[in-house]
């Protein structure tokens, strides 16, 4: 495998790791802090960056992670538009409560499949192969 396109998918890998981890505890923030717009807002924050990430990045994963990162992206379009129009209907207060149905919800195989992308590449490349 080419090394620039190694450390390339590196890059995108583990900054997608990072994404989700972040992701994930602003979310059990949100959860925690009562599900208000305050922490909607971070939460939205870091769903954006990685969704814009995947579309500006996505190309260099291979067919089959590609396939989960428009699973990510597909949620992520429909959770920010869901997002959206409940905070022009709302105007909402950093305390108030923002919460909306989504029936699409996080696919979180495709993003497990991804982490995995990540511990190989970091393994294939403390390994020097």
């Amino acid at each position: 495998m080419n090394e620039a396109i190694t450390m390339q998918q590196l890059e995108l890998s583990g900054q997608l790791y990072m994404l989700f981890q972040r992701s994930a505890s602003a979310y059990r923030d949100y959860l925690e802090g009562g599900k208000t717009y305050f922490f909607a807002r971070i939460l939205r924050t870091y769903n954006n960056a990685t969704r814009e990430l995947l579309l500006e990045k996505g190309y260099l994963l291979s067919e089959e992670l590609q396939q989960d990162a428009l699973a990510l992206i597909t949620h992520y379009d429909i959770w920010m538009e869901k997002w959206d129009d409940l905070e022009t209907r709302m105007k909402p207060a950093p305390n108030d409560e923002f919460v909306f149905p989504n029936d699409h919800v996080f696919p979180k195989n495709a993003a497990s499949n991804l982490e995995r992308e990540y511990q190989r590449l970091k393994q294939h490349l403390l390994a020097g192969e």
